[in-house]
């Protein structure tokens, strides 16, 4: 799967590939040495230092996996290494702070690999454009240095042990377009300095010990086109201000503490593919003006307070294919609009049953109405499905719905 970096890549250094293959250009020794001293630090050990860095071949540049990339076009035919990729290479080690002795470095991925220990401050010193260390091992906070690096346009960190609250300094990354927080162990408040990163266009910290509200300065994200608070420790409710972002393709809000509120104005965002708003405490009855979201793909405000009939306008969405209700008080007759998507739970409410209750039923598998009625009757009285019974009926169905939820999730980040 394309990594979250490779559309950078392909920007700033595809013409420096071509330029690594000038007639005689050569790698300084010093950097050399700052690539032997980074390779036994971190744990690379197949690089053969026999061969320039710089010529494009041999296992320097084995893999889209292994490459170490230089730029050709100093004078004197001088290389310098600009970009070290090394993802899922079992590496083992710690993040080297010699990566500082390659002056020109732009983009470091050491995505996938097993390394531990904290982030160098002294990244704080290089003019760096992109970080990946996604899906390792690394502790600590943040180095606050990390903001010295203006030039920063993605910080990448997902899926480690990382702790402690976030530095201020974060607010310096006035060119930062991705910041990936997921799977953490980050405390605290969001920073108010954070209101400063306008060219945002991704925000994942979900999966997280924040605390405090969901700030109202998330408005000032104008350009933000992915929104990831799933289970982030984040108290609600979820700001009016969030309206204004209407260029957000992906809204992904779970599992919030805090009082009830009604659903936010959301009819402006005709972007938007998936909207998760699960569990975050909303009271009152669903928007009709949802059906305006006319690209929606994914639906799921499962587990709030909801009440009313399911809105039939719901139907004229033309490209929902997962729909999930689950877990509120709704009420009124079953939609036909339930045949549409390729999955629908509507489990845990309180609807009436229709006369179409057996046609809707037996149409496909995908539709989970588990206590779904407000007489308790859940599938008992559907002949097509009397000989399933109800408890292994819901057991398929609730394990389709999370491995419907695993597989959106890992899409995301690039797993």
């Amino acid at each position: 799967m394309m990594s979250v970096f490779s559309g950078f890549s392909l920007l700033f250094l595809l013409p420096l590939c071509f330029a690594s293959l000038a007639v005689g250009a050569t790698l300084p020794e010093d950097e050399v040495q700052a690539l032997r001293d980074i390779a036994h630090t971190i744990g690379k050990k197949n690089w053969n230092y026999s061969v320039d860095p710089c010529d494009g071949k041999s296992n320097w540049n084995s893999s889209q996996k292994n490459v170490v990339t230089c730029n050709c076009s100093f004078v004197n035919h001088t290389c310098h290494v600009v970009s070290i990729i090394l993802k899922e290479q079992n590496l083992s080690g710690i993040i080297s702070a010699d990566l500082v002795r390659l002056p020109y470095l732009q983009q470091i991925d050491f995505t996938r690999n097993y390394l531990n220990g904290t982030i160098p401050k002294q990244l704080g010193t290089l003019n760096l454009v992109n970080i990946s260390f996604l899906g390792n091992r690394l502790t600590g906070p943040i180095p606050k240095e990390l903001g010295n690096i203006t030039t920063l346009k993605a910080l990448v960190l997902e899926f480690n042990q990382l702790s402690g609250s976030l530095p201020l300094e974060l607010g310096n990354l006035t060119q930062i377009e991705k910041l990936h927080l997921t799977s953490n162990n980050f405390t605290g408040e969001l920073p108010a300095t954070l209101a400063r990163l306008t060219t945002l266009k991704e925000l994942r910290i979900g999966d997280n010990q924040f605390s405090g509200a969901i700030p109202n300065f998330i408005q000032s994200w104008i350009n933000l086109e992915i929104l990831v608070m799933q289970g982030s420790g984040l108290s609600g409710p979820i700001p009016s201000g969030i309206s204004i972002l209407r260029n957000l393709t992906d809204l992904r809000v779970t599992d919030l503490n805090g009082s009830d509120s009604r659903f936010p104005q959301l009819n402006n965002m005709t972007n938007l593919l998936t909207l998760i708003l699960r569990s975050v405490n909303i009271i009152g009855s669903l928007p009709e003006n949802l059906g305006k979201l006319t690209n929606l793909e994914v639906l799921d405000v499962s587990y709030n307070k909801l009440t009313g009939p399911i809105p039939s306008i719901f139907g004229d969405l033309p490209h929902l294919n997962m729909l999930f209700l689950e877990g509120n008080h709704l009420t009124g007759s079953l939609p036909r609009l339930i045949d549409r998507p390729h999955y629908v739970d509507l489990s845990y409410n309180n609807l009436s049953i229709g006369n179409n209750i057996e046609e809707l039923q037996c149409q496909r598998e995908t539709v989970n109405l588990f206590a779904s009625f407000s007489n308790g009757n859940s599938l008992g009285n559907v002949s097509c499905l009397s000989n399933i019974p109800c408890k292994s009926k819901l057991i398929y169905l609730g394990f389709h719905y999370r491995l419907l939820v695993i597989i959106l999730t890992f899409e995301m980040v690039g797993f």
